[in-house]
């Protein structure tokens, strides 16, 4: 088994008023989506709760998934279990690259799946754990700026403070 890192407390920031707040109990977190991009139906099984919006464009995505560890292990084997997952609902998943980023209390991850491309945050918490992304189709041209909403989203959303990730 991987060792589990303790996330870091997160310090409070201004939220930007191109994002709105709000608490979102199906994700345990306090998502901040970009204003006028619009929620999808919640995907869920009964190892996580996967919330996404999408950009006007339709090409860019902002998103969070909660999901549930069978054991309490840390990033490196959340990722894998995570890859794993994409590649059984996308048929493919590449890493792309991955670090892990102390201020945070975060595994930042690039990874490629036949769909999409995320550039995500994980967060593992005792048998909990996060990914929130940024995501871009791979077969349409990036827009830029939904891209950097879309990253600003998920480096304002905050996990649950009851999972032992502060900083809301």
């Amino acid at each position: 088994m991987g060792c589990q890192h303790a996330p870091q407390a997160r310090k409070a920031a201004t939220i930007p008023l191109e994002l709105t707040v709000s608490r979102d109990d199906a994700v345990d977190a306090v998502v901040a989506p970009p204003v006028g991009w619009k929620a999808q139906p919640l995907k869920f099984s009964s190892q996580h709760r996967h919330q996404l919006w999408l950009s006007p464009s339709g090409n860019t995505a902002y998103g969070v998934i909660f999901f549930h560890l069978p054991l309490p292990v840390g990033t490196d084997l959340a990722l894998w279990g995570f890859l794993n997952q994409m590649k059984k609902s996308e048929g493919e998943a590449r890493l792309i690259s991955k670090r892990w980023d102390p201020n945070l209390g975060a595994l930042r991850f690039e990874a490629e799946g036949g769909l999409y491309r995320i550039r995500g945050n994980l967060f593992a918490s005792g048998l909990r754990g996060w990914v929130i992304y940024a995501g871009t189709l791979r077969n349409a041209s990036i827009n830029e700026k939904e891209l950097e909403l879309a990253t600003l989203a998920r480096e304002s959303t905050r996990m649950d403070a009851n999972a032992g990730i502060s900083g809301k």
